[in-house]
């Protein structure tokens, strides 16, 4: 069973390059070699977060829908929808977008009955401008509401790990928690966008160690993927974050913002004066390259958590990606923390998207090494690789497979393969 697993995980990953040679040699027009790479410097300047956040997802969807289509009369059913949500901003500077994505996984072995998980998520998601609309000093007000539920199984992909042995997400977001006010802030920028502050409900992954290839709803699904499993991130909770270009290469950001932050609860500061702190340094070659190519150091500080019983944890991160003829970016984090607050005190993570030429289909592929921050916990080494299929300009199918290499939580099982489907409708 092993070998087989291998072989097939081996398998996806070895086609990738195969499957992005058929694509290109089907591609001619030459124009859409810079797609994904255009679509991502639109949303670099969209505001101070990262791809995930709202102002860069409602900007990324928009450049999707300009590209070439696949199904143009998928596009037309929702192009009346489209066409008023567009009239809405022009007239209001009110940018609204809708989605709905739903993931299923099932793995290889698991130390309960329970080896499937599913969920679904609804959002409405939103910026709207208020100040300097027609400068590059806006003021706006950034909100996503969402609705998480379970589908066909009892699990769901945010749950199913612990049930495999596995520490860690591999279903990022895709959880069962119902409704919730994700974000509510106010962004607002200074010197025509070299200086942007936030203040809110924020969600901190949104705006720490931002990588341009790391955003859960289009890319890959395990947290060990995404972010960086060493730093203590807090949920949602209040607080203030701020970021700036010193020079036109180099910025600084930093945030800080309840370290007892929750998804459901909306709460201010329930703990008091707990916080969770981060600053940043780091090199990119123009301020709309950011998510294309990136250098920084960043270090970070929970306080203790008294009630909850956490204890104090600091650390630092270095990560970096870059992007190659407009379509192929690999990128590298790695980290060291103090402290039981993250998931692990060392972590080292690196791998590749690459955007194919027409359609902007999307594959990647990442491998994670991580030493647990609980001692006695065997250290854990994680595969990923995906292949999204831009079926029209709305809808995206995407297929990931994963490996979990000696699980921390399971002594019984040293390899374990998840196998997963994820659909995502936009407008």
């Amino acid at each position: 069973m092993r070998s087989t697993v291998a072989a097939v995980i081996c398998g996806l990953v070895i086609a990738l390059p195969s499957v992005a040679r058929a694509q290109e040699a089907r591609a001619d027009d030459t124009e859409q070699r810079a797609t994904g790479a255009a679509i991502l410097r639109g949303a670099a300047e969209a505001g101070l977060g990262g791809p995930q956040s709202v102002g860069a997802q409602l900007e990324e969807d928009v450049a999707q829908r300009e590209t070439p289509s696949r199904r143009p009369g998928i596009d037309a059913l929702f192009d009346p929808a489209e066409i008023a949500l567009e009239r809405l901003r022009a007239i209001s500077g009110l940018q609204v977008g809708l989605d709905y994505q739903a993931v299923y996984q099932t793995a290889t072995a698991s130390l309960t009955d329970q080896s499937q998980a599913s969920s679904g998520g609804g959002r409405t998601f939103g910026k709207w401008q208020l100040l300097g609309r027609d400068t590059g000093n806006t003021g706006s007000l950034v909100f996503l509401l969402e609705q998480r539920h379970e589908l066909w199984n009892a699990l769901t992909p945010a749950q199913v790990g612990s049930d495999i042995g596995y520490l860690g997400i591999m279903g990022t977001t895709f959880s069962d928690n119902g409704a919730s006010l994700t974000t509510l802030y106010w962004e607002q920028a200074f010197a025509n966008g070299d200086l942007g502050v936030v203040a809110g409900r924020i969600d901190p992954t949104d705006f720490i160690d931002i990588l341009g290839y790391a955003n859960q709803r289009t890319t890959f699904l395990n947290l060990s993927s995404l972010v960086n499993p060493t730093i203590a991130l807090p949920d949602q909770g209040f607080g203030v974050g701020a970021g700036a270009m010193l020079t036109d290469q180099i910025f600084v950001k930093g945030l800080v913002t309840d370290a007892n932050g929750s998804l459901t609860d909306v709460k201010f500061f329930p703990g008091g004066d707990e916080f969770f702190t981060y600053a940043e340094v780091g090199w990119t070659p123009a301020r709309d390259e950011r998510f294309l190519t990136n250098v920084h150091v960043g270090a970070w500080h929970v306080d203790a958590r008294v009630d909850a019983g956490v204890p104090e944890s600091h650390g630092i991160v270095v990560s970096a990606n870059v992007t190659l003829d407009d379509v192929f970016m690999p990128f590298v984090r790695a980290g060291w923390s103090d402290g039981e607050a993250p998931f692990y005190e060392m972590a080292v993570s690196g791998g590749f998207i690459y955007y194919f030429p027409r359609y902007r289909d999307l594959t990647g592929f990442s491998v994670a090494w991580n030493k647990p921050a609980t001692a006695g916990l065997r250290d854990q080494t994680t595969l990923e690789a995906f292949y999204r299929y831009q079926v029209s300009d709305n809808v995206a199918i995407t297929a990931d497979a994963q490996l979990l290499l000696n699980p921390a939580l399971n002594p019984d099982d040293d390899q374990i393969a998840v196998f997963g489907l994820r659909a995502r409708l936009d407008m």
